[in-house]
């Protein structure tokens, strides 16, 4: 078990370049469900994703800043990190899969990061990116198996403890999971706090490596990722996050893109914020489980926003309009 002590001491460490997310009461989903639900925006953070939590911890753990940073990233990742490097006046480099969506290859080139398109999924373009680490020189950062980031992202609890007025008596954290680095750090904080919440995982179909392993009691690997939600693209998990997930989840859902794309519009139209599949396929385990959320304090973790109005558009019209 990790102590709260080291929770601590990482918050302090990246406190200086990552911003307080807010914290919003959702009066939609609340009446809904008949509960209290509240909802961590961490799509508000530079790169629109929590992503750079981690991403600066990998960095500011080092002894001596590296000379250059690399990474595969399906997205988010690759911005949190192009966006922690280039505050810490870092040269970057992000690999990413040839699936990737021209808007977050733009937004990774404006951050002044070099961009390369690898392989159909994450692990493909990981593979390249490990391939290049092994140059001295370039200081690789893995999206969700690196104990750093796995440790960084788990400092949202700690800002839910700072921010929400009944935090010992919340009953629900709920997160989507790609490889798993968000929730596993979430989880592991507010065991490290000692705090009796229920931990609720979602994926999408398509993109849920992490239920067909809980299914299995071993770690699976997808052949594919096959749902719209590239951000949760790892087409599998490790031991250590699968080991955490088995002992620390409660619930695991799986949400399909049809789904996900209804929730991208009613978030939009009662929250007024058009978020990614990989953050509405949660509101979507809220609503479909309403029984589980009512008459108790929940708290939804919006993790991602990179996704463009004409991307949600094209999915509307795939899975909505037809």
């Amino acid at each position: 078990m990790i102590g709260l002590e080291e929770f601590e001491q990482v918050w302090e460490r990246i406190k200086p370049y990552v911003d307080t997310t807010p914290l919003r009461y959702s009066s939609w989903l609340s009446e809904l469900v008949g509960g209290d639900i509240y909802l961590k925006y961490e799509n508000l953070n530079p790169g629109r994703s929590f992503k750079i939590r981690g991403a600066t911890n990998a960095l500011l753990s080092q002894d001596e800043l590296p000379k250059t940073v690399l990474t595969a990233s399906g997205g988010n990742h690759g911005l949190g990190v192009a966006i922690a490097a280039q505050r810490l006046e870092l040269p970057c480099h992000v690999v990413l899969p040839s699936s990737t969506s021209p808007y977050r290859v733009e937004l990774l080139e404006k951050l002044g990061a070099s961009v390369t398109l690898h392989g159909a999924a994450w692990d493909d373009a990981n593979r390249l990116a490990l391939q290049l680490a092994e140059d001295p020189e370039q200081f690789y950062i893995h999206p969700f198996a690196d104990h750093a980031v796995i440790m960084g992202q788990g400092t949202i609890a700690l800002e839910l403890r700072e921010q929400l007025d009944n935090f010992d008596d919340m009953g629900n954290l709920v997160a989507s999971v790609g490889g798993g680095g968000l929730l596993a750090g979430s989880a592991l904080a507010l065991e490290a706090m000692g705090h009796q919440s229920r931990i609720v995982a979602v994926e999408t179909q398509g993109a849920d490596s992490l239920a067909q392993s809980l299914d299995a009691g071993q770690l699976v690997e997808l052949e594919a990722i096959t749902s719209i939600a590239k951000t949760l693209g790892a087409r599998k998990t490790t031991e250590y996050i699968l080991e955490t997930m088995q002992r620390l989840v409660s619930d695991m859902r799986v949400i399909t893109d049809r789904r996900a794309v209804e929730m991208i519009f009613e978030f939009l139209d009662h929250e007024k914020m058009l978020v990614e599949p990989a953050t509405s396929c949660s509101v979507a385990a809220v609503l479909d489980y309403p029984e589980q959320f009512a008459d108790r304090t929940s708290v939804i973790i919006v993790c991602g926003s990179n996704v463009s109005y004409s991307e949600a558009l094209a999915w509307k019209s795939e899975f909505l309009d037809g």
